[in-house]
This record gives C-alpha cells, sequence and structure tokens, in this order.
C-alpha cells in the first residue's frame, strides 16, 4: 500500500516537473518574440540615442543568433555613424560560430528584420551555422564598402574572426584601400589569419607614405618570418623617418632571426638615432644581456627628457650598483615625468 501510494506521488511530481519545463519553455519563447519585436521598434526609432541603445542590447541579449544578426543587420546601415559602428564591431559576440572547420561554403541569405525563431546553440547544426555565417559576412561585406573609414576598419578586424578560407579574399581586398587605418587592419587581419597572400604586397607597405602602415607592414613581416623583407626592414631600421617605424622594424628583424638575435641587435647599440639603439638595448637586457650599459648610460645625459626616460626603461633591468645608483639619480630629474617613473619603479633605493 504505502509502495503503491509512493509510486503514485512519484509519477505526480515526474508529470509536475514536465509541465513546468514545458511552461518555461513556452515563457522562454514568448519573452524573446517579446523582446525581438521590442529591438524591432528600437532599432527604426527616429532618436540615433534609442537606436544606439537597441544594438547594445541586441549584442548583449538571449535573443537567438540569427533573429539578433537579421537586427544587427538593420542597424549596420544606419545613417549614425555610432549605430552602425556598434552593429558591425558587435559581429564579435558570435565568433564562436565562426571558427568551426566544417563551415566550407556560405549560401547568401538576405538580411531582414523577420523574427527567427530557431534557436543556435554550441550544438547546432553546419546548416544553421552557414545561415548565420551568411548574414554576418553579408553585413561586414557592406560594410567594406561604407564611406566613413573606420567602420571600414572595423569591417575588416571582425572579419579576422572567421576561418581564412571564407573571409581571406576580402580582407586582402582591404590592403588596397584608401585609408591608413583600413590597411593597417587588413595587414594585422592577415597575420592572425596566416595569410601568406599578402606577402607580395608587404614590399610596397614597407614604403608607404603612411606611418601606421609601414609599421603594420614591418609587424606583418615579422609575424609570419617573412625572409625576403629582411634587408629592407634592414634598411628601415636605419633609415626610416619614424622612430617607431625603426623599432617595429627591428624587432621584426629578430622575428625572423630569432638564432641571432643578440648579433642583430648589438650592431645597432652604436646607431646615432637614440631611439633605435636603446630599443636594441632593452631588448639585450630583457635577455640579460648588458651590452647596451654604455648606450644606456650616455642616454642618462640627453637633454630630451624622452630619451632619460626611455633609458630608465632599461636601467631597470640592471642590477648592478652602479646602475642602481644611476636610477635613484632620476628621483632629481628635471623632468616631471622621468622623476615619477623612477619613484613608481623605485625598488632600487632598497
Amino acid at each position: 500500500m504505502q509502495r503503491s501510494l509512493k509510486n503514485n506521488i512519484m509519477e505526480i511530481m515526474m508529470k509536475i516537473d514536465r509541465i513546468l519545463i514545458l511552461s518555461a519553455i513556452c515563457i522562454a519563447g514568448t519573452l524573446h518574440a517579446s523582446l525581438a519585436n521590442d529591438l524591432q521598434k528600437d532599432i527604426v526609432s527616429d532618436t540615433p540615442l534609442v537606436r544606439r541603445r537597441a544594438v547594445y542590447s541586441i549584442i548583449h541579449s538571449t535573443l537567438p543568433p540569427v533573429t539578433a544578426m537579421n537586427l544587427l543587420g538593420v542597424a549596420a546601415s544606419d545613417d549614425d555613424l555610432l549605430v552602425r559602428r556598434l552593429a558591425v564591431s558587435g559581429i564579435t559576440q558570435f565568433s564562436r560560430f565562426f571558427s568551426e572547420a566544417r563551415i566550407d561554403s556560405v549560401m547568401e541569405v538576405d538580411v531582414s528584420t523577420s523574427v527567427v525563431t530557431d534557436e543556435l546553440t554550441e550544438d547546432t547544426t553546419a546548416q544553421q551555422e552557414i545561415t548565420l555565417t551568411s548574414i554576418a559576412l553579408d553585413i561586414l561585406r557592406t560594410a567594406l564598402s561604407d564611406s566613413a573609414a573606420v567602420i571600414r576598419a572595423d569591417a575588416v578586424r571582425v572579419l579576422s574572426a572567421f576561418p581564412a578560407s571564407i573571409a581571406g579574399g576580402d580582407v586582402l581586398s582591404m590592403l588596397d584601400d584608401s585609408s591608413f587605418i583600413v590597411i593597417k587592419e587588413a595587414l594585422r587581419a592577415a597575420a592572425n589569419l596566416r595569410m601568406a597572400g599578402a606577402a607580395e604586397k608587404v614590399g610596397d607597405l614597407l614604403k608607404h607614405k603612411g606611418e601606421i602602415v609601414r609599421v603594420a607592414a614591418a609587424e606583418f613581416a615579422g609575424n609570419m618570418r617573412l625572409e625576403e623583407y629582411f634587408k629592407q626592414l634592414q634598411k628601415m631600421a636605419s633609415k626610416d623617418k619614424s622612430a617607431e617605424a625603426r623599432k617595429t622594424a627591428l624587432q621584426a628583424m629578430i622575428k625572423i632571426h630569432p638564432a641571432d638575435k643578440s648579433t642583430i641587435l648589438k650592431d645597432y647599440l652604436e646607431e646615432k638615432d637614440m631611439n633605435i639603439a636603446l630599443e636594441a638595448a632593452l631588448l639585450l637586457a630583457r635577455d640579460s644581456d648588458y651590452s647596451g650599459k654604455k648606450t644606456v648610460f650616455s642616454a642618462l645625459e640627453i637633454k630630451d627628457p624622452g630619451i632619460r626616460l626611455a633609458a630608465a626603461k632599461v636601467l631597470l633591468y640592471y642590477d648592478d650598483e652602479e646602475s642602481r645608483g644611476l636610477f635613484r639619480s632620476l628621483l632629481n630629474d628635471s623632468d616631471s615625468e622621468v622623476r615619477s617613473f623612477a619613484e613608481k619603479n623605485n625598488r632600487r633605493e632598497q
């Protein structure tokens, strides 16, 4: 009798559990539909601030990804620059669905504001991933033609989250963009995607009139270990008019020839350009090679406070009494930034 009663109670409890689960699913579906409808209205509001908030809500919502992506597609064509930037950049929130190796082809799917109720989960089918990827690519490829360079740069940056087999052609095409920031992002995206196809353009980009492009090209050459540009990087490290470009070229050289790092860096310790000489000393010091001491000590006597600050940063790696004494002397430097750095790192006074 008691066993029968217990079984009946358990059966009733199981039915209640099923009812609660079904109710929760229905409520969640209703809430998603309601949220999507509200955001559909907000995304076409006459007020830019409302549209911006809507995009932010879409990106961080629990909406089905395909629904969210369709709404971002609407926002990506907005007249307001910030709305477009938020929408394009927000696509990275869904990057986990773009990295699956099985996505070998992508269908064309129209971007719309219709509410899609099929949830996309980590266990989603390849076809659903293709659908989401198609919508995202459609948005990004449109953004690559945006009149605002920052939008094009954002789109290129997001494309680096896609497999190279899907986004590679789009990334490479942006190396010919008229904007320096877009070319920089395209080079970085190409490096992230390990796209050797971009290498043929590096030679010209290392001579580009834009500093940020030359820096990005040097970074790419180093990260991709492009031996064919080693001599050009050598020249760049000594002759480029930009200190940042010279330092980046030096860093790229030792990435290409890591076994010759010490030899390469020591060749630059005697450079007339103190920025590059101190960069060489710093990179050596990080490997506990104090060959650059003479360069660093002499830099502390230079009037330019920026040079003295750079020298102070190298001094932190030296652990002999003379170096510690020189570092303590910077507590009385005439420049406030140098003094502040010395005070902040005054462990050598102990």
